[in-house]
């Protein structure tokens, strides 16, 4: 049995003024709120640091969507392992850091900005609220029932249906286990970071509601239809996926923590 007491975080980025308004954003780019810097502030406060429950030192890896919302609340979290933040862009392979003085390029690009942990793409339906969605539905003629619209079975016209999703989270899962249970050990850039990852196992991903839900979903191998159960992700939100009895091959989402129990045995 392979075994680690890895887990992987999955952090909700701050309010927007989308998501007070209830609008879906998949491919517009919206900032964080005031509001949405004081979610990620008090979240970073709560479980980022020595001792509590996201400890930077042992994090492998940091997973980040390309959207401006959840780059800012990685930034505002802390997270990487220097003072200054390195960001590793998957698709155009170029680093950027948060300490401009420095060379972004002579320093370890531990956070991974990557399309595999977008939003869900809304297509027609993006920049629109659940009521506006099930307005249009009902003028397209969609009786009954089957109106009122559900991501989980229905997707989103002219954007992305729940297999599309399924099928990239599935892609950075497979890459998040191999982090874990140390069998790959080079970074996308090329670097090599083999010592590293085999003292530190955790995995941060930082990004949107639905996309995140639909992760935890696959990481248990359950279908998106299974999000008709109504799980929730509120901005600033974090939540833990782990393993069964510490076995890599028993993926498991951990709904709650013993009080006082040890981080490093959960």
């Amino acid at each position: 049995m392979l075994s680690a007491s890895a887990r992987v975080f999955l952090i909700r980025h701050g309010e927007t003024d989308w998501t007070v308004g209830g609008k879906h954003s998949g491919t517009t780019d919206v900032p964080l709120s005031k509001a949405g810097e004081r979610d990620a502030e008090s979240l970073k406060e709560l479980v980022v640091g020595d001792g509590k429950l996201i400890d930077p030192t042992t994090v492998a890896r940091i997973y980040c969507s390309p959207r401006s919302s959840a780059r800012r609340t990685v930034e505002i979290l802390g997270l990487g392992i220097h003072s200054h933040q390195n960001f590793f862009n998957r698709e155009t392979k170029s680093t950027s850091t948060t300490a401009p003085q420095l060379k972004a390029e002579s320093v370890d690009p531990n956070i991974q900005i990557t399309a595999l942990l977008k939003e869900w793409d809304y297509g027609e339906y993006e920049g629109k609220t659940l009521w506006d969605i099930n307005s249009l539905r009902k003028k397209q003629g969609m009786p009954g029932e089957s109106t009122a619209w559900n991501i989980w079975t229905d997707g989103c016209p002219g954007g992305e249906s729940p297999q599309c999703v399924a099928a990239r989270v599935d892609e950075l899962i497979a890459e998040m286990k191999s982090v874990i249970a140390d069998e790959s050990a080079s970074w996308p850039s090329g670097q090599v970071a083999g010592a590293r990852s085999r003292v530190k196992q955790d995995v941060v991903c930082v990004a949107h509601g639905q996309v995140l839900t639909a992760l935890a979903l696959r990481w248990v191998g359950a279908p998106l239809s299974q999000g008709v159960m109504r799980l929730i992700f509120e901005p600033g939100g974090v939540a833990v996926l782990g393993f069964e009895d510490d076995d890599l091959s028993q993926p498991a989402i951990v709904l709650g923590r013993r009080p006082g129990r040890s981080d490093r045995t959960l």
